[in-house]
């Protein structure tokens, strides 16, 4: 009976042991999942931001080109549809509203704050390095094995009626031959698994496919004054 009531104990005590050690890696698990989620999220946010800060630089350059654009219906080579103006390759009597379609990405974001800084090394966001002693240095994600990237579609370009408060809304007065218009913009934030040494991952890779992470943002942007 003694060597029973040992053996339950015992018992008991691994169950609880188990219980607590699964737990402990739960949490570990899930802390680092949540850490991953806002980092994505904060990418996201900096995609959005970057794309108002363009347009805001040079709203009618962007709202040309953005009417210049016209993504395929279909995959055509490296070409892909807009994910905000899907098509019905089913309904070919199916089409968008609108079918103008802007991308931009975190390389068009980098060549042009690196224009205007007259920085050519300019980085969005740091990649962790080694120093001239060796020592680590951490980029924008600290020294993890991440980095950040973002594309971005700008579609839906209508006017703003009646415009901003403070701006002229009819006559002949300074204001009154601009007008303001609004755009949908569309951001998908990733976060990117990389080699030891800051490289990013081609996307061939196992680890890439299963820690890359994605959230996607939408915003209406109102910029303006611009030409009708």
């Amino acid at each position: 009976m003694t060597v029973f009531v040992v053996l339950l104990v015992i018992t008991m005590l691994g169950a609880i042991g188990m219980f607590a050690a699964r737990s402990s890696q739960l949490g570990v698990t899930n802390s680092g999942r949540y850490r991953q989620m806002v980092q994505t999220h904060y990418v996201a946010e900096a995609g959005m931001h970057a794309t108002v800060s363009e347009f805001a630089r040079d709203s009618q350059q962007y709202l040309e080109q953005l009417k210049a654009s016209s993504p395929p219906a279909t995959v055509s080579g490296a070409t892909y549809p807009c994910q905000d103006i899907p098509w019905n390759p089913s309904k070919p009597t199916f089409r968008p509203a609108s079918t103008n379609c802007l991308r931009l990405g975190y390389d068009t974001v980098e060549r042009s704050a690196r224009r205007r800084t007259g920085n050519s090394s300019l980085d969005v966001f740091v990649k962790k390095g080694i120093g001239g002693a060796n020592e680590s240095l951490p980029g924008s994600f600290g020294m993890a094995n991440i980095a950040g990237n973002f594309a971005i579609e700008v579609t839906d370009e209508r006017a703003v009626d009646p415009p901003p408060a403070g701006m002229a809304i009819a006559g002949t007065g300074p204001g009154t031959s601009t007008v303001f218009k609004a755009v949908t913009v569309r951001v998908m934030g990733q976060l990117i698994p990389t080699e030891d040494d800051g490289d990013k991952l081609p996307p061939t890779n196992d680890t890439f496919k299963y820690a890359t992470s994605i959230e996607m943002i939408r915003a209406e942007v109102v910029v303006g004054p611009v030409k009708p």
